[in-house]
């Protein structure tokens, strides 16, 4: 993350001793994602886990292959969708002519692919996409242009906020299974949870 930890010491991994093996086998699992795109192609992937990058402002490839990871999972599923909006194309499709009118929209403003944009470019491109503002409606003639990114933001948001560094770094202890949170009220935390600062 680009700003400082409240929690500059703090691992929740360091508890992990105290998890029972079902929870220690996927939280680890999330450590040390694999890749292995059943979905999205090799290009579609960086693509993806460049915005997954500028929308949490992450630069840990950890996270972001994690994040990246759960995505082509989450898609390549045979799960269906519980809801959606009227118009909206099912995932597969939204993830896939989404991530084309990203760059094909980067393209329009700036020239260049999405990837080849500086930081700034990115934002820009992105901000766009959230507002509905093509400059290349002929990218976007499948889908809304803030019908994708509103699904990539809750998918990202989701998937990032499920990974320990991301948990080490906002002070969260984790899953307390088998040993439960004792101290639960306002202002008390267990021993073993993150102080603020390290204090």
């Amino acid at each position: 993350m680009a700003e400082e930890s409240r929690y500059p010491t703090y691992d929740v991994w360091d508890q992990h001793t105290e998890w029972d093996g079902h929870t220690k086998k996927i939280v680890g699992s999330r450590k040390t994602p694999q890749v292995a795109h059943q979905f999205f192609t090799k290009e579609e992937a960086f693509l993806l886990q460049t915005l997954v990058g500028v929308l949490v402002n992450e630069h840990r490839l950890e996270v972001l292959t994690f994040v990246t990871q759960h995505l082509d999972d989450s898609a390549a599923s045979p799960i269906g969708e519980s809801q959606r909006k009227v118009g909206v194309p099912p995932k597969k499709q939204l993830y896939r002519l989404g991530l084309a009118g990203v760059d094909a929209e980067s393209h329009a403003m700036y020239g260049k692919g999405f990837m080849g944009a500086g930081p700034e470019e990115q934002q820009a491109v992105l901000q766009a996409v959230s507002k509905g503002q093509a400059k290349d409606p002929q990218a976007w003639a499948g889908v809304v242009p803030s019908d994708f990114f509103k699904q990539l933001l809750h998918d990202t948001v989701s998937a990032y906020y499920s990974h320990p560094l991301v948990w080490s770094d906002i002070g969260y202890g984790g899953p307390a299974y088998p040993r439960g949170y004792v101290r639960v009220e306002k202002g008390l935390t267990d021993p073993w949870e993150a102080k603020a600062n390290g204090k």
